[in-house]
């Protein structure tokens, strides 16, 4: 888990700064892009191994998964490995790009989806989707929609080093190792791990 490694990060993890990171990703038609689809059904759950970029995880009443991707450079293009695997009730989703400089992605769920994420370092932005989050990220800013906060039974934010801004939850907190723990009566479980940078929960 993160917290068995930050110790060992130092200085390579606290490197990152706010300044690197650009707005969420917005549609270019002069962009290089791409895309891959597969059916899934509404109550499944997704897991996404992410590396460094701009992403935007959304839900949608489409019964299937859609991920598109953009990269400055039409060379770059070619550099994007996307990957699915779908079992079941069970999704899985790796995308590696060509580095977190220009690599913008979009990933569509089903809105009734459970979430388990692992991003690398860059900014992600989750909205829409009503199930279980499990987030962890090493570097950067996690923006959370967490839709109303009655429909979560526990959530537990983390970060090593940074912010945690949880209008949602009406804390905010910031320095090293801060974390919280909220309960309520919704169904839903909210756990988010950031090794260093800011982590947003809030009402959309």
């Amino acid at each position: 888990g993160l917290l068995d490694q930050a110790m060992t990060m130092g200085s390579a993890v606290l490197a990152w700064s706010p300044a690197s990171s650009a707005q969420s990703p917005k549609t270019d038609p002069d962009r290089p892009s791409d895309v891959l689809e597969r059916d899934f059904a509404p109550g499944g759950h997704v897991h996404l191994d992410l590396s460094a970029g701009q992403y935007e995880i959304v839900g949608t009443s489409d019964r299937r998964l859609r991920i598109e991707w953009s990269v400055r450079r039409q060379r770059d293009l070619q550099r994007v490995r996307a990957r699915t695997n779908i079992s079941g009730a069970d999704a899985w989703v790796n995308i590696k790009g060509p580095d977190n400089s220009g690599f913008r992605v979009v990933v569509k769920v089903p809105t009734r989806s459970d979430l388990t994420v692992d991003f690398s370092a860059g900014e992600i932005h989750i909205a829409g989707v009503q199930g279980n989050k499990y987030i962890e990220s090493w570097a950067g800013e996690v923006h959370i929609d967490v839709g109303r906060s009655e429909d979560y039974r526990r959530v537990h934010p983390w970060a090593w080093a940074g912010e945690i801004k949880a209008s949602a939850f009406r804390t905010s907190k910031d320095g090293l190792f801060r974390s919280f723990d909220w309960n309520g009566r919704g169904p839903y479980v909210l756990d988010a791990s950031l090794l260093a940078g800011e982590l947003w929960l809030y009402e959309g």
